[in-house]
């Protein structure tokens, strides 16, 4: 009788550590969007203890959750791992518009044919919807100042995606309508990609003839995106040797609209730009600024439409005019974003400090963009933290303790603005968690020593946000009132016009929103009269 011997099988021992998985997508977002290309790099190691190589390998994937739109190969083919080594492998992935915001499971399964393969290893991913970009100029200008006949000057545009969104193969292209105007340099850009707030300041050198008869040039610029929808024709005009504004643009460096590289925040209103300095430094004046926007990173019931839109944009630029206008030093400045209730309370004891340590010459200004609510018991008004749910304002800050704080010390003068509702309302969604529509009046807080409080609202009304400029309303109408006065304008003849303004964009909106103001006993009759750089 013969014998026959079967081989003897060697396995593989075979190796997967989640810790290495490496997720690498298109924009770099680190998010699973809708119409991206994306891919799972993980890490297949054969121990130099094992018996033998890894042949004839598999990979299955299988997701779970917000997979809509997904698209992944079912199985993935891998190479042979040597006894002692390892190898990367790639899982592919694509969406398309019916991606879905939430959490992905990915679960890959490596299979060999004689141990199996090592237990299915799971990954995490967040998937994101579809977002629009929105490609547009945001302001224009000769660099050199003026445009003279018989002289190349720089002509300057900022493309900015306003959008949500991120736009890819972005094309934007200087048209000059009048063929007696012509540029001397490239007149075309293009860019893989622009991520939501992205701002790139582009230039091209032009020439005006001698001869050319108009008292103004016009400017044409095309913007294009690959999905053809979001872009814009933008037309524009500068007239002929005349002097302009002395605009300073300051733009990210790198990165999008909230900071990139830059330590100077750029947001793209008209306000962010063209900040009077009025160059001189008041070291008596001290400002606590305050922008509470993101509540949903510390409350996990409410969603993102009951954070309180750019309130951080919005304290972000109140500090630079308290700079230039008010002639506070940068050091003289507590800014704090998205600032917890510890965290408030500490630096409200610390501008409180400054004042101690002037010995009544100092002046106060503490400003407030976020969420403000009532005691539902007392209807007392409390500013509320990013750590605190609406559910419980009382926890917050009561307005009334705010005051107090700024009051514990004598000063020369104490300004307060406050742009947030104090009804229950909001710029978007309310903050109590599953409630909409809620509108109490709170009571009023009187303030004593030498203060005056501007108020977004009045009564039960909400503090709305003007989308176009990404401010709130109250904020965006105080800084542009400030800008086109350059700085000099009273605090009476300041609360008029942004009152008037206010009104009238929410009028505009078929909503209601009047700012109001409170000045103590004490500076009842003079608060008119104060100017922001006395």
């Amino acid at each position: 009788m013969e014998l026959s011997l079967r081989p003897v099988v060697a396995p593989p021992q075979l190796e997967m550590d989640v810790a290495n998985f490496r997720f690498e997508d298109a924009n770099e977002n680190g998010i699973l969007d809708a119409n991206e290309t994306a891919s799972l790099v993980f890490t297949v190691s054969n121990a130099a203890t094992a018996m033998g190589d890894a042949t004839e390998l598999g990979c299955e994937v299988t997701l779970d959750g917000t997979s809509q739109g997904v698209s992944v190969p079912e199985v993935i083919r891998m190479a042979d791992i040597p006894i002692g080594a390892s190898m990367e492998f790639t899982v592919p992935f694509t969406t398309d518009m019916r991606t879905k915001d939430g959490k992905m499971e990915v679960a890959i399964k490596v299979k060999e044919p004689y141990l199996g393969g090592p237990p299915v290893k799971k990954f995490e991913l967040t998937t994101q919807a579809y977002r629009r970009p929105e490609l547009r100029v945001i302001d224009h200008r000769i660099k050199e100042g003026e445009i003279i006949r018989g002289q190349v000057f720089t002509y300057q545009f900022l493309l900015r995606n306003k959008g949500e969104g991120f736009a890819y193969g972005v094309r934007a292209e200087l048209n000059l309508p009048d063929e007696m105007v012509q540029p001397v340099s490239k007149s075309n850009f293009k860019f893989d990609m622009l991520a939501p707030g992205e701002v790139k300041e582009l230039a091209v050198q032009v020439i005006v003839p001698p001869a050319f008869p108009h008292d103004e040039v016009q400017f044409k610029v095309l913007l294009h995106e690959d999905e053809g929808r979001h872009g814009e024709t933008f037309i524009g005009s500068i007239g002929m040797e005349e002097a302009q504004d002395d605009v300073v643009w300051e733009v990210p460096t790198n990165g999008g609209g909230k900071g990139g590289g830059s330590n100077v925040t750029f947001f793209g209103s008209d306000v962010d730009r063209g900040i009077p300095d009025l160059k001189k430094n008041r070291d008596n004046r001290f400002a606590l600024v305050i922008g509470n926007e993101d509540y949903t990173s510390s409350n996990p019931g409410l969603t993102q439409s009951q954070n309180v839109p750019y309130a951080e944009a919005d304290a972000e630029v109140m500090k630079r005019y308290l700079m230039g206008v008010w002639g506070i030093p940068e050091e003289n400045i507590i800014l704090a974003i998205n600032a917890t209730k510890v965290e408030m309370e500490r630096d409200l004891s610390r501008l409180a400090n400054y004042a101690a340590a002037m010995q009544g010459s100092a002046e106060l200004v503490f400003y407030y963009s976020g969420h403000g609510l009532p005691s539902e018991a007392t209807e007392e008004p409390f500013l509320i933290p990013v750590d605190v749910n609406g559910d419980n304002p009382e926890l917050g800050l009561s307005l009334e303790s705010v005051f107090g704080m700024l009051e514990r010390e004598p000063t020369v003068r104490t300004t307060v603005f406050l742009d947030a509702c104090f009804s229950g309302g909001a710029r978007s969604g309310s903050l109590i968690a599953g409630t909409k529509g809620i509108a109490r009046v709170p009571d009023p807080v009187e303030t004593e020593g030498r203060t005056v409080v501007f108020s977004s609202s009045s009564g039960n009304q909400s503090s709305g946000v003007f989308e176009d400029q990404e401010h709130g309303y109250f904020t965006y109408y105080l800084l542009k009132t400030i800008q086109e006065a350059k700085g000099k304008v009273s605090y009476g003849d300041l609360f008029d016009a942004v009152q008037q303004q206010v009104m009238l964009q929410a009028t505009r909106v078929g909503k209601e929103q009047q700012p109001s103001f409170r000045a103590s006993p004490r500076v009842q009759d003079e608060w008119r009269k104060w100017n922001l750089n006395d």
